[in-house]
């Protein structure tokens, strides 16, 4: 059993949470958040629709695989690619590039987000949670900065009552352009809002936007 501590956590959503593996430098493992029914299956969505993009696509590099499950002292947990830069350091992800009162450029992160849309769509990628935390910009030797989607489950963790985009590739790719549309919009309204906030009001969470 693998032993989890708050000195290997990265984040914690409120499906799962994320830590540095503790022997394995380039990966991490995600673990349940709670008990709910949600909170136990979203690992093995996650697998599920990483087995999709690879019987489909073959290797891509705009992904953080998979690598299968461990036992852990939080439960079963999912052992992924740690998306690092070019210099060693855990990724941040648009959000915490956004989210920081720190210069950020606003053009560049637009254009790296459009970018990464428009490959998914030439490539029929079928990936549609583009929440702000899920997006990491790894940062290339270079100074450029290449994004890597970090949850899979794409699919498989459809909320629609008749998941229709998940089997028609139509409404799918419908489903994939409103979801660009929606991370750029994200992007520009919590900048806005971290920059230019207004008096005695917090910020919503990238998710219930």
């Amino acid at each position: 059993m693998i032993i989890l501590d708050d000195t290997l956590l990265i984040g914690r959503g409120q499906v799962r949470s994320c830590y540095r593996h503790p022997q394995d430098e380039p990966l991490v493992i995600k673990v349940p958040a709670g008990s709910q029914k949600a909170q136990i299956q979203a690992n093995h969505k996650e697998m599920k629709g990483y087995r999709f993009l690879l019987r489909r696509h073959g290797w891509l590099d705009c992904i953080s695989h998979c690598h299968g499950f461990v036992a852990t002292s939080h439960g079963e947990g999912l052992v992924c690619d740690c998306i690092r830069d070019s210099d060693g350091t855990i990724s941040q992800t648009i959000w915490d590039i956004v989210h920081s009162r720190n210069k950020c450029d606003l053009d560049n992160i637009l254009a790296i987000a459009a970018q990464f849309c428009a490959y998914l769509a030439e490539k029929d990628i079928w990936l549609f949670d583009f929440n702000l935390k899920n997006i990491a910009l790894s940062r290339q030797s270079d100074n450029t900065c290449r994004a890597i989607i970090l949850d899979l489950k794409g699919r498989y963790d459809n909320n629609e009552f008749i998941p229709f985009s998940s089997y028609i590739g139509f409404l799918a790719r419908k489903k994939r352009e409103r979801r660009a549309r929606q991370l750029i919009e994200r992007i520009n309204y919590f900048y806005a809002a971290r920059h230019n906030p207004q008096p005695h009001c917090s910020l919503p969470s990238p998710a219930d936007f």
